[in-house]
Formats: structure tokens, C-alpha cells, sequence
């Protein structure tokens, strides 16, 4: 599954997934809340997320067992805080990779 370009934001995402890979390119999305809370349900397979300068990964209430967390801070920290994403739910058996885009000059 992949999801990119310009598209709107629920309130609440459910990513429900069994061995597979998914990208989630919210660069470009639009939101109209101040946070995004995803449901993961992942067993086995690939979770990407790709972020815009202030956006904020939050993974404290996501439940993880035999999985690897790979979540890069911000570049550089100065961007103000645009998006709040909340992780909740629980991953087996997977790999969740957060990255930023990288800004163009």
C-alpha cells in the first residue's frame, strides 16, 4: 500500500496490515486537526512513514514485540510544531521506519 501527494487527513487513521509493505508520505497531506492518532494492527511486514519539517512522532502507547522502531528526530529542530502524530495499537513481527523529507533550499 502506498499513499502520497495531496490528500486529507482523518481525524483517526486504522492501518491494519499482515506481511506487507506500507508507505505513508504525509508531506504533502492536509490536516485540519492539530493531531493524527494511528491505530496500527501490523503483523509481520513494513510500516514508512515520510514527514514534513514539524511534524512529531509519538509511540509511547504503541504495544511492540519482536519489532524494530526506527524514528528519526527533527533535522533540525527549529520548525514549530505543525502535527502531532500519536502511534497507538501494536506491532508484531515488523519494522516501522519514521524519516523526515529532507528540505530543498
Amino acid at each position: 500500500m502506498h499513499r502520497a501527494g495531496r490528500w486529507t487527513l482523518p481525524h483517526r487513521l486504522a492501518l491494519r496490515t499482515a506481511w506487507c509493505e506500507v508507505l505513508l508520505d504525509l508531506t504533502s497531506a492536509v490536516h485540519s486537526a492539530p493531531e493524527l492518532v494511528i491505530e496500527l494492527r501490523v503483523s509481520g511486514g513494513s510500516v514508512e512513514l515520510v514527514l514534513a519539517p514539524g511534524m512529531v512522532v509519538d509511540a509511547n502507547e504503541l504495544l511492540v514485540r519482536h519489532s524494530t522502531l526506527a524514528i528519526s528526530g527533527d533535522t533540525d529542530g527549529r520548525a514549530p510544531e505543525t502535527l502531532h502524530i500519536r502511534l497507538t495499537g501494536r506491532m508484531r513481527h515488523g519494522r516501522l521506519d519514521v524519516r523526515r523529507q529532507t528540505p530543498q533550499p
